[in-house]
């Protein structure tokens, strides 16, 4: 009995004794006061009365932190490398939830007005590869196809304007997470490099996003100024038959901000193409093709973001494009079988004009993370396709294609954390696109006829995803749910299609963190390649001796991908490695094949399937203060299963880029890149070894304000592309040298004329991403 009450009285005591040691935890994010970015990896270390060390931690690579405390505390520090630390006392901290500590860069108290990296860097996240892009030499003054050009793990080809990820066009391209009505060739011609801030390269994607694109999703993530007071930036600059210049900017009423932008760009291009070909009858054709491209590009935009309290923001932006080039094209036909040399001449042009229209509406809760999203996007798109056609001096025809297309997205998206451990995430998206495209045409023997291609496409889409961590483990498993419908009706030949598809695309992902500078992840995703406009279009410029046919009996490509990574970053020796497996079934290829007369006919057909595998791998190395270097190497191997279609049934590819940058003074600084690009080989052709050297200089000046560029792509210029064509009908060897060799000037002003006093909500700092709530 004595035993029994002693042990209750102890339980009791001890009981009141826990009790009174009552936990306070303190959750929260720490940012840049200035751009309004999470520090991921700061310090915050925790004082007593006594100024002794009684707590600390760390925040995650999103800024955000946790801190249990069984004792008061009077003081804090926070601190990171480049920033001043941050000193507060407890009383200054009104909720133990959703604390915001903002830190101010040491940077900031120089002249610089505007902060930004000085190089680009690579993040590696658990489905992802962010590029943020930085102030390299090699990237100022370009577009965005040219800044692609720069990145190894985009394979990007200058001469045809040609997209691909690990081997495969198959490429999905977003901006900022929405998709566009225009070809990738065209939108990032578009797309100043000055504007972008960074590029995810997307090749293992979650179920958050469509389910199109089966090397990956290549989303770019534009600027958007939220600097207080009002903040101008100037750039103008001009190279090898280029102009171009621009402003950017924003001002910002702590309520309300509202930024700007608007550019025009011009520029010429030469291209020359010598083409042999042998058909398998005997018969032969020699052609010399050269083209002249003048283009001219104006852009504006306007967005407003209204921050109305601490919990709703709205935003609506417009966007304009009006994109204008013309080709004048002469081609010599030589060595020609039963017929003499005769000259070709086209006359073409293209006009596109793009109008945008985004809004978004967020509703952010009290827990951090916890938001509901909607957003609306609306992309109107006409082009116009005239040419007219001459053999000798006799006129042939006259052709016009036009198109009009008007793509809908709608997005509604909710996250929600479980705990600090579990976040549950679902949403749902609806896409509309409508397209109507005439295909006018008149010639010297036959009457002239009007046709029309009407296309609509409806996509549906729900999803449902968690992330949890489990020690050093982070998974993130979702599953994707798609109503595809398409339809369309073609007055050429009557052959209209009707078609119906329904899919379930699951994803997985982990991530284990070893410590804080090294990570190991692997993903898996099933992704699709559906039959749509480009595939069953008959509508195309082409010409007598070359044609290219829709086809509407293709049947959707699927594929399954597994992908697993590394990485590692120390203190002068950043490195990562990738490797991935892809199966793909019913893949869709562009076919050749040969009609009487040697027309080329050209089409989209099934041709079974493939298994793909590569590795890619990036070093950087700080050689020493004022010298970095960085390597970037890949290898991608496709085996496909025996047809009768394909040529080579063993494809690959690669590409190897070394790149030193140096920092001769304060002011001044210099690239220089070497790219080797080894043979490629492709199902019906392969592509000869090609090598480049690129050169740039950089000099900071007016109290680094003023920033002046020179660039030089292809110093030796030997970037000749050879390409030789083996088909079932005929060979043919193409020697294309296309201006590869470009010098380019850039300079900029950025210039901050004040900054607002007043009080800073908080603001947002999401890029309006379709489908994605990562920040």
């Amino acid at each position: 009995m004595i035993r029994t009450v002693t042990f209750i009285v102890l339980s009791i005591l001890g009981s009141l004794i826990t009790t009174a040691q009552e936990i306070n935890t303190f959750t929260g994010i720490v940012k840049d006061i200035s751009t309004r970015e999470a520090i991921p990896f700061a310090t915050i270390a925790i004082y007593n009365d006594k100024r002794e060390l009684i707590d600390g931690a760390s925040t995650d690579d999103k800024g955000l932190f946790r801190i249990k405390l069984t004792e008061a505390f009077v003081s804090y520090e926070v601190s990171f490398i480049g920033y001043e630390t941050r000193v507060g006392q407890f009383t200054e901290i009104n909720t133990s939830e959703n604390v915001l500590i903002e830190l101010t860069s040491k940077v900031s108290t120089l002249d610089e007005v505007i902060i930004e990296g000085n190089n680009t860097t690579t993040q590696l996240k658990i489905d992802r590869k962010i590029i943020n892009i930085g102030t390299d030499i090699q990237q100022s003054g370009t577009s965005a196809l040219e800044a692609f050009d720069q990145i190894a793990d985009i394979q990007t080809d200058l001469g045809t304007g040609t997209l691909s990820l690990r081997g495969s066009d198959n490429v999905r391209l977003l901006i900022n997470g929405k998709p566009s009505s225009l070809n990738a060739t065209e939108l990032l011609e578009q797309i100043p490099s000055s504007t972008i801030k960074s590029v995810e390269i997307i090749t293992s994607p979650s179920a958050k996003y469509q389910a199109d694109g089966l090397s990956g999703i290549i989303n770019i993530i534009l600027k958007r100024d939220i600097n207080t007071g009002l903040n101008i930036n100037l750039n103008s600059s001009i190279g090898t038959k280029r102009y171009g210049y621009g402003v950017q900017g924003n001002y910002n009423l702590s309520f309300m901000n509202v930024r700007f932008n608007a550019s025009q760009s011009g520029r010429e291009m030469d291209s020359k193409q010598t083409i042999n070909r042998t058909f398998m009858n005997g018969d032969t054709q020699g052609i010399f093709t050269p083209y002249d491209f003048n283009g001219l590009i104006r852009k504006g935009a306007i967005g407003l973001d209204f921050f109305t309290d601490e919990h709703n923001e709205f935003s609506i932006a417009f966007d304009y494009t009006d994109d204008y080039h013309s080709f004048y094209n002469r081609s010599q036909y030589f060595n020609l079988t039963d017929r003499e040399d005769f000259t070709y001449t086209r006359n073409s042009e293209h006009t596109h004009v793009t109008s945008v229209l985004n809004t978004n509406y967020r509703r952010e809760f009290s827990m951090t993370g916890h938001f509901l999203e909607l957003d609306y996007n609306f992309n109107n798109n006409k082009n116009d396709y005239p040419a007219s056609d001459f053999e000798d001096t006799v006129f042939l025809f006259d052709q016009l294609i036009t198109e009009d297309n008007r793509v809908h997205t709608l997005s509604l998206d909710y996250s929600l954390p479980i705990s600090k451990k579990v976040l549950i995430e679902t949403g749902v998206s609806w896409n509309k696109s409508n397209s109507k495209n005439n295909q006018y045409f008149r010639s010297n023997q036959a009457d002239e006829t009007n046709n029309t291609f009407a296309y609509k496409e409806e996509l549906i889409g729900f999803y449902g995803l968690t992330k949890f961590n489990a020690y050093k483990f982070d998974w993130q498993i979702g599953l994707r749910y798609e109503v595809f419908s398409s339809e369309s009706e073609n007055t050429l030949n009557s052959l209209n299609t009707d078609l119906n598809f329904s899919n379930l695309f699951p994803s997985i992902h982990l991530s284990y963190k070893f410590n804080e500078d090294t990570t190991f992840g692997i993903g898996y995703s099933k992704r699709v390649s559906r039959p749509n406009l480009h595939h069953i279009n008959p509508f195309q410029l082409g010409n007598p001796f070359f044609r290219f046919d829709g086809n509407p009996n293709l049947k959707p490509e699927y594929s399954d991908n597994i992908e697993l990574n590394y990485q590692n970053n120390g203190e002068k020796l950043n490195w990562s490695i990738a490797s991935f497996y892809r199966y793909r079934k019913d893949v869709i290829l562009w076919v050749n094949d040969i009609e009487d007369d040697n027309v080329q006919v050209i089409s989209f057909q099934n041709i079974g399937i493939n298994h793909s595998l590569g590795i890619e791998t990036t070093v950087s190395y700080k050689i020493a203060k004022f010298w970095d270097a960085f390597f970037t190497g890949n290898y991608y191997y496709t085996k496909v299963n025996e047809n009768n279609l394909n040529t080579w049934n063993d494809l690959y590819s690669s590409n190897l880029q070394i790149k030193n940058t140096f920092k001769i003074s304060k002011k001044i600084s210099t690239d220089i890149t070497y790219r080797y690009t080894p043979k490629r080989q492709n199902a019906f052709n392969f592509i000869e070894p090609r090598n480049r050297v690129d050169w740039g200089i950089r000099a900071k000046l007016l109290k680094n304000k003023l920033t002046a560029n020179l660039r030089v792509i292809d110093v030796l210029d030997n970037n000749l592309m050879k390409r030789n064509t083996r088909t079932a009908e005929f060979n043919q060897r193409t020697v294309w040298k296309f201006q590869s060799q470009t010098l380019g000037f850039l300079f900029s002003v950025n210039y901050s004329l004040f900054k607002n006093k007043n009080k800073e909500r908080k603001r947002k700092e999401r890029e309006y991403r379709h489908n994605d709530s990562n920040n």
